[in-house]
C-alpha cells in the first residue's frame, strides 16, 4: 500500500517538474526529509523496531507440566509482556529437565528443548499457551525432577 503511494507522489513530482524543475526538487527534497524524519523517529510499531525486543519485558508465570502425548509432557504456562508500547510475539521458550538430589544442590540436566510460541500479547498484557514437550528416552530419574522453563528469544 505505502508502494503506491508513493508511485503517485513520484507521479505528481514529475508532472510538477515538468512545469517548474525547481519547485519540483524543492518538493522531493521535503518529502525526503519528511519520510525519513518519520522512519527514525517513528514508535517501535517500526520494521526497525520489531527486531529490538527485550527479553526483560516478558515474564513466565503459572506453569505446570503433566503427561502428554507418546510419552512426552505438556507444558501449561502464561506468558505476560511488561512492555508499555509494543506488541510482543513469536516466543522462543526454552525447558529443561534436571535430575537433583533432595535438597537440590547437585543437579544434572537430562532433557533439553526449545520450542518456538506463536502468540501475539499486547502491551501489559498476558496469554495462556501450552506447549507439547517431546522427550526422546530418557533415563529414570533417580532424585527429584525439577523443570525449568525461560524465554530465550522474542521476535
Amino acid at each position: 500500500m505505502h508502494y503506491i503511494a508513493l508511485i503517485v507522489i513520484i507521479i505528481c513530482l514529475i508532472a510538477i517538474a515538468y512545469r517548474d524543475l525547481k519547485s519540483g526538487l524543492i518538493s522531493l527534497a521535503g518529502i525526503l526529509l519528511a519520510a525519513s524524519l518519520f522512519y527514525f523517529f517513528s514508535p517501535n510499531d517500526s520494521p526497525r523496531g520489531k527486531t529490538q525486543r527485550l527479553l526483560d519485558d516478558v515474564d513466565i508465570s503459572q506453569t505446570s507440566i503433566s503427561l502428554g502425548y507418546a510419552d512426552g509432557f505438556v507444558l501449561e504456562l502464561r506468558i505476560h509482556n511488561n512492555n508499555h508500547e509494543q506488541v510482543l510475539q513469536n516466543f522462543t521458550v526454552q525447558s529443561s529437565l534436571s535430575d537433583c538430589n533432595a535438597d537440590q544442590s547437585q543437579c544434572l540436566v537430562i532433557g533439553e528443548e526449545k520450542n518456538v510460541v506463536k502468540l501475539r500479547i499486547p502491551p501489559r498484557q498476558a496469554r495462556d499457551t501450552n506447549i507439547n514437550l517431546r522427550t526422546k528416552q530418557l533415563n529414570p530419574i533417580q532424585g527429584i525432577a525439577v523443570w525449568k522453563h525461560q524465554i530465550t528469544n522474542v521476535k
